[in-house]
């Protein structure tokens, strides 16, 4: 049995038990969908931009690092274009891939759902928490 096979068998109970145990987390067996980004408002400051479609796909996630810490940290500091709070949950993980953060050398992007008022329909978000790339503000948002 290769490595990473056995990686795999350790890391997806592990996941799975800590999908099971995240308070207010949301299971789903479906996969999760890519959604469109939220029309970004003129009044919004001004931050570098990311690409069109960062954070709202699996191909171009938001590389927080950190854990679920970081993941927080990086949610709690997420406004909307005006500066609104954002609210989140979890909804699961999806989307294995290789990640020199890991211990086990791979893990799973977390995905969530976010929305703040004024936005017509939440959103989701998938981020990296094994592996940090100066994250940024998807399209629609800002980071305080």
């Amino acid at each position: 049995m290769t490595t990473s096979r056995l990686a795999m068998l350790f890391l997806v109970p592990m996941l799975a038990t800590g999908c099971a145990s995240t308070a207010g987390a949301t299971r789903t067996d479906e996969p999760a969908t890519e959604a469109a980004a939220p029309e970004a408002t003129p009044s919004a400051p001004s931050a570098p931009s990311a690409p069109s479609g960062y954070g709202y796909s699996k191909n171009d996630p938001i590389h927080v690092g950190g854990g679920v810490d970081g993941e927080h940290e990086y949610l709690q500091h997420l406004r909307g274009p005006q500066g609104q709070k954002v609210r989140y949950e979890r909804h699961g993980s999806c989307c294995a891939f290789e990640s020199k953060g890991s211990p086990f050398g791979s893990g799973m992007l977390d995905v969530y759902v976010v929305t703040y008022d004024g936005l017509e329909e939440p959103v989701m978000l998938y981020l990296n928490m094994y592996d940090r790339k100066d994250p940024r503000a998807p399209e629609g948002f800002r980071l305080d």
